[in-house]
């Protein structure tokens, strides 16, 4: 009878657990401090503040504040994006255009929606929505992952209206990314314009309106005529 293989893979020394904690609290007090106040509102030293340790720990940790800020962004955007590529993948390739295009919205859209409502990613939502329109160079960051992402959804929408024009195309995906990214951010504004009869953390009534918001947006965007 063959033994078993032994696992080599060595535990992390508690030294490499400490580190990887103050990474995680760095991470966590950047994206809070960066969604409430923008990158520029916020210094290293809030930061550390906020995550209990020392000034020099974002140097030591990420080479410094910028790049801190790319570690934010990529920590969730590359998960998100892997789970839409996944799901544009299986998307059917038959039946009714209405389906498929409803199926093309929520590959987009369901990844978000499943992480609503966690403290982290709301503020990430929330801070990728100022970072989409400022207009700031710092955008330049999320460009390669936003246009990567972009160009397969993009090139999805090609194939479900082939008759459609390039900028009906690219406008119909941008709105769906800013409607979505107003609707996951939990950024209050429903609530304040209702008195608080409505609410932005009631994510599935949120998406549903949002889903048939978009699927009419889309289809009337890449059917009328230019």
């Amino acid at each position: 009878m063959t033994s078993p293989t032994p696992d080599r893979r060595r535990a992390p020394t508690s030294r490499e657990a400490n580190r990887a904690a103050l990474r995680d609290r760095l991470l966590d007090s950047s994206e809070e401090l960066f969604a409430a106040r923008g990158y520029f509102g916020v210094s290293v030293r809030d930061i550390t503040e906020h995550a209990g340790t020392r000034l020099a720990a974002v140097s030591e940790q990420f080479g410094g504040k910028e790049g801190l800020f790319r570690a934010v962004l990529a920590r969730r955007i590359q998960p998100l994006n892997e789970d839409r590529r996944t799901r544009l993948a299986a998307l059917p390739a038959r039946g009714t255009r209405a389906r498929r295009l409803r199926a093309f919205i929520e590959a987009f859209t369901e990844p978000m929606r499943q992480r609503a409502g966690h403290p982290g990613w709301d503020n990430y939502f929330r801070f990728i929505a100022q970072l989409a329109n400022s207009g700031h160079p710092i955008g330049r960051f999320i460009v390669e992952d936003f246009n990567a992402i972009a160009a397969d959804f993009v090139a999805h929408l090609h194939t479900l209206f082939p008759a459609a024009s390039e900028a009906a195309i690219h406008d119909a995906y941008l709105h769906l990314v800013a409607a979505s990214l107003h609707t996951y951010s939990n950024n209050l504004q429903l609530d304040s314009l209702t008195d608080g009869r409505m609410h932005a953390h009631d994510i599935d009534e949120r998406h549903h309106a949002l889903i048939h918001f978009v699927e009419g947006g889309i289809h009337t965007l890449a059917t009328t005529p230019s």
